[in-house]
């Protein structure tokens, strides 16, 4: 269904002079046509056969390049969804997938999916080469207790690869919890949940602070990658690829 709905979309965007263009998908490493289907590109630019986004295929370009070997590894992706944790669950040897259940402890499962809060994980120390989240850390009540217990999780030399939309200087935070009440600062914005038809509240617009955040609270060093290349699918808002590492 999904490639059908592209087909159509391909051939009405040929139709209307709509923009397309060839290309290699990161994700599903096919050559396939790009598509604008909307002016938001970050949602809307897809690939023909895998339906990625180009988030997707920037994460996966990031970890194409920089970790080549990535099947190889012990990889913990957070909040699984779409296309590219679809291809990372599809071909590495150690993957292990969580999502965060509000009714489920911590370790625990549901339908089948161990549930992890990333605040506080029940993994033992040093136990990852790779953790992934992508566009998981905006909606984190209290980021500074995952950033710190992402690092303890991670091996000597492991990082955190994540996308996030960044949008200015300066941090804005949306929201706060307050004895178990969560306090709105600015009005509330809501993004999709992979795991109900629930939407996950944004907690914070990140800013270029980030980096300075996540040093702060886990002693992780981070680097920003960000690719335009519609070779590769790789236009539109907020492609930047987070690699957060942990020292050796």
């Amino acid at each position: 269904m999904a490639a059908l709905k592209a087909l159509k979309s391909l051939i009405s965007l040929a139709m209307h002079g709509g923009k397309i263009n060839k290309g290699r998908c990161p994700v599903c490493e096919k050559r396939t046509f790009f598509i604008e289907e909307g002016p938001y590109l970050r949602e809307h630019y897809r690939c023909f056969f895998c339906r990625s986004q180009p988030r997707n295929r920037a994460l996966m370009h990031v970890l194409r390049t920089y970790y080549p070997e990535y099947r190889y590894l012990k990889i913990h992706e957070s909040s699984p969804s779409g296309p590219s944790s679809k291809k990372i669950a599809a071909i590495c040897l150690d993957y292990c997938p969580t999502q965060y259940f509000h009714d489920t402890p911590s370790g625990e499962y549901k339908n089948g999916v161990r549930c992890e809060n990333l605040e506080c994980m029940t993994f033992p120390d040093e136990h990852f080469d790779l953790v992934i989240t992508q566009d998981v850390v905006e909606h984190i009540m209290n980021p500074e207790r995952a950033f710190k217990d992402i690092a303890r999780t991670l091996k000597p030399g492991g990082a955190h690869v994540f996308t996030v939309p960044i949008f200015s200087k300066k941090t804005l935070v949306r929201a706060r919890k307050i004895d178990e009440t969560v306090q709105f600062l600015e009005t509330p914005d809501y993004h999709g949940n992979p795991v109900n038809e629930k939407r996950s509240l944004v907690v914070r617009e990140w800013g270029e602070d980030i980096l300075d955040f996540i040093l702060e609270w886990s002693g992780m060093t981070t680097s920003v990658y960000t690719t335009y290349d519609r070779n590769f699918g790789l236009d539109g808002q907020f492609l930047d690829v987070l690699v957060s590492k942990k020292s050796k």
